[in-house]
């Protein structure tokens, strides 16, 4: 136990601990509109979460910046070079303005056409949708810099100040949802207004912390194309990787769409769900990511493998715990969201499914969070884009083709999980083979 718990394991606990709490507010957040949503009935969940399909596919757009300008800051923190940092982060900032006008221009414009290619069979979720959509597309920018303004704080290593940030934000959220939902009768729209006052509220602390106490710094006020250019490179593939993850969940939507808005509103509460993994590792991802970053940026290269051992264990602890919670307790979980019992029923097959892959996924997370610290997005890009694509072929197979049925693509789900975990690990020992040979960053194709 002593020599689990190093020093150098402490600090990096130390930084993971403010981020594993605001992913839990994060948690929380989403889980109070599904708790709240969710006692509307299952169409109002199915509605929730088809709209939550573009909103996450803008959050996919926006790391385009936020991951490159993290990974550039933490660089330059590491380097000692506050005035880079700065202009990175003033870079960052306009190319956020950019692609925000683009995405939200392009969801007000055809919110009803998106939503119809999901072909829900029900006007009332469809209308739901809508507006659901509409609503968050029109606070889109809040939600966008709100991240941006969480990365530079985090590259700083100021995890305490974003962690307070969140929690201002989430508490916002928890209060407004019944509020609004029931007191005002607004529905799904009060779920909606209420994400966009607390995203508002969320956002303040985080100004304050930079224009009145100077915490982070931007400098200049033009963006220097060069260093857009390497923001955009840098985060590009990690872009691609989660636009394409949630094109695949999409398509995929549209095959469980088959079984029916309960199969669909089962996906919307499993990923919740299964986010208590991805949310508590996210964490220690971030802590292993901004440290290899400045350890990257300081030149310190026989200090990453450390790092990366050290996140390692401490994403396993926590994968082992959720992957017997989701195995041994799957109807408790779901019964916390909805009263159906068919779809609690449905819902314990996904999430016994998924506790297969939990530790898989933690190895996935572990190694993509230090090739990011190392600036080499594109190698989790490539293996997350090509095996994530193999779920749809594997779904509508083992669906529509076998008798696990609905079953099938819940299982496309976790094998490949299995498959992107082993294949990365493999690819990032070979990585840090070459850099502990060399003792300088090398490119590995």
């Amino acid at each position: 136990i002593e020599s689990y718990f190093s020093p150098d394991m402490w600090k990096l606990i130390a930084l993971a601990v403010p981020i594993i709490g605001s992913s839990i507010l994060h948690m929380a957040y989403n889980f109070t509109d599904m708790i709240w949503v969710g006692k509307i009935g299952v169409g109002a969940v199915a509605s929730v979460g088809t709209a939550g399909f573009f909103i996450n596919l803008g959050w996919a757009l926006a790391s385009i910046i936020v991951v490159g300008v993290s990974v550039k800051v933490s660089h330059s923190v590491g380097a000692k070079n506050t005035k880079a940092a700065g202009k990175y982060a003033t870079a960052g900032l306009w190319g956020l303005v950019g692609l925000t006008l683009i995405f939200t221009g392009v969801l007000l414009s055809m919110p009803n056409q998106l939503i119809e290619f999901f072909k829900l069979n029900d006007q009332k979720v469809v209308d739901d949708a809508v507006d659901y959509l509409v609503i968050t597309a029109a606070g889109g920018f809040l939600s966008f810099a709100t991240i941006l303004f969480t990365g530079i704080f985090n590259a700083y290593g100021f995890t305490k100040l974003s962690f307070r940030a969140s929690l201002f934000g989430t508490l916002t959220n928890i209060i407004l949802d019944p509020i609004l939902i029931f007191g005002f009768a607004l529905g799904i729209k009060g779920a909606a207004y209420a994400t966009i006052i607390a995203r508002i509220v969320g956002l303040l602390p985080l100004l304050y912390y930079t224009v009145i106490q100077h915490r982070i710094h931007f400098t200049g006020f033009w963006p220097r194309i060069n260093r857009l250019t390497v923001i955009m490179r840098i985060g590009s593939p990690t872009s691609f990787q989660r636009i394409s993850f949630t094109i695949i969940y999409i398509i995929l939507a549209r095959i469980i769409a088959e079984w029916g808005p309960e199969a669909i509103a089962v996906q919307k509460i499993g990923v919740q769900i299964e986010a208590i993994t991805y949310m508590l590792v996210y964490g220690v991802l971030q802590a292993v990511s901004i440290t290899v970053g400045q350890k990257y940026g300081a030149k310190e290269y026989s200090a990453i493998s450390g790092v990366y051992k050290r996140g390692l264990k401490l994403a396993f602890g926590i994968g082992l715990i959720t992957s017997l919670l989701f195995f041994f307790t799957p109807e408790l979980l779901f019964s916390i969201f909805v009263d159906d019992p068919d779809t609690i029923s449905m819902g314990s097959f996904y999430l016994k499914i998924l506790a297969i892959s939990q530790l898989f996924m933690c190895l996935e997370m572990m190694t993509s969070g230090a090739f990011h610290g190392l600036g080499k997005t594109q190698f989790p890009a490539m293996v997350s884009v090509s095996i994530t694509s193999l779920r749809i072929p594997i779904a509508y197979y083992l669906g529509f083709y076998t008798v696990l049925e609905l079953h099938g693509v819940w299982w496309s789900i976790s094998i490949t999980s299995i498959l992107k975990g082993i294949i990365l690990f493999a690819l990032f020992y070979r990585v840090m083979l070459q850099l502990n040979k060399n003792i300088k960053p090398v490119k590995v194709f």
